[in-house]
């Protein structure tokens, strides 16, 4: 029951103790009825708290702010008040209050402060007008806020203008990264600037993860771009080879081509097809310590002094060897004529030697022949 009497009492108190007061016995009236509380407690509830409402001292407010805020039938007019209010009387109002509705929130997040923006984003819904305005307004906190409240849904073009303002915030990327519900246009678009960190995070997603179905469909594309690439790396090379062969390309050009790409496995076929060697034992002089078998290779087809100077390049880059080295391998290959090339590379194939190199064949060990016992002159006789 109402007591009229107390409340007009506490009424004609204008101090700020007496107001305190007044609002403190009201509230307790009308959160003390709970859901059973009747129209008639929440009119004179309201009616009276908004009449002296501009006269309450803030901690007043605070403390009505967070008593009502959960209440469904706060009375309406009162809580937009309070929404409105300073920060610490609005927080709890803005995040948590059932009496506003959608239409106050993009009222109210279109002028107020980043921080009743951020108080908005923590709502346990939040619909897409309200979040359409989170977006367009908000700083770095309101957006990652918003984006990592699941009861929050976007539009869209919200989603995309969110993952925009993401590029340089890996916060909001982090948000994002959660979502399950990332349309695949935002997601496309999150993709190219997410960190390595964030990649791995994706991969533990669920399969209903929008950015983990990209992911693996990119991934499936670069391998199989990777793959087309090195087939026509491949045939390139081969092409390459085949025209030396004909003698429709210098074999410097090849030379020069290899060497400077790096592409040790095509100058070594290279060198095996015209000196009609195995490539495998070919492949390994590249690299050897001693440069004379590969100096009487390329010396012996015919490779020039200046496209030889691009194998030593890429050999000093494996082998580690300094200028005066590289000096000295140039000089060794110019003291080398072409035919007294020709004529060691044929000695060596007439001899079956590999050029001192292990190949399957010589690597297999030869059993070792059967030696008699010489018997010892005193035992013959």
């Amino acid at each position: 029951m109402i007591n009229l009497s107390k409340l007009a009492e506490l009424a004609k108190d204008s101090s700020a103790t007496g107001r305190k007061g007044l609002i403190g016995a009201l509230t307790d009236m009308f959160v003390g009825a709970g859901k059973e509380r009747d129209e008639q407690i929440s009119l004179l509830f309201g009616d009276i708290v908004l009449k002296v409402l501009g006269q309450l001292e803030e901690e007043t407010r605070m403390i009505l702010a967070k008593r009502v805020c959960h209440e469904e039938d706060a009375p309406h007019e009162l809580m937009v008040k309070l929404a409105n209010d300073s920060i610490s009387v609005a927080e709890p109002v803005l995040e948590h209050s059932p009496a506003l509705t959608s239409e106050d929130l993009v009222d109210i997040a279109s002028n107020a402060s980043m921080a009743h923006l951020g108080a908005i984003a923590g709502r346990k819904t939040v619909d897409k007008a309200v979040t359409t305005v989170l977006v367009d307004r908000g700083d770095s906190k309101v957006l990652k806020r918003v984006a990592e409240n699941e009861g929050a849904e976007f539009a869209e073009s919200s989603f995309l203008k969110l993952v925009e303002k993401a590029r340089s915030d890996e916060s909001i990327q982090s948000a994002l990264v959660n979502r399950s519900d990332l349309p695949e246009e935002a997601a496309h678009a999150l993709l190219p600037f997410l960190t390595d960190a964030l990649k791995e995070r994706i991969t533990s997603l669920g399969a209903d993860n929008t950015l983990v179905n990209l992911l693996a469909q990119r991934a499936a594309t670069e391998v199989a771009a990777r793959a087309h690439k090195l087939d026509d790396a491949r045939e390139e090379s081969n092409a390459l080879i085949n025209e030396v062969l004909g003698n429709k390309t210098r074999i410097d050009d090849a030379v020069t081509s290899f060497a400077r790409a790096d592409r040790t496995a095509e100058l070594g076929m290279l060198l095996a097809r015209v000196s009609d060697l195995p490539p495998a034992a070919v492949s390994q002089l590249l690299f050897s310590a001693s440069d004379k078998p590969l100096i009487i290779l390329c010396k012996a087809n015919g490779v020039t002094a200046e496209a030889y100077k691009d194998i030593l390049t890429m050999r000093a880059r494996r082998l580690r060897i300094g200028g005066l080295e590289l000096n000295a391998a140039i000089q060794r290959y110019s003291a080398l004529s072409e035919e007294g090339a020709k004529r060691s590379l044929e000695t060596l194939k007439k001899s079956g030697t590999s050029f001192g190199l292990k190949t399957e064949e010589t690597g297999r060990k030869r059993p070792k022949p059967k030696v008699k016992r010489a018997t010892a002159f005193a035992a013959s006789r």
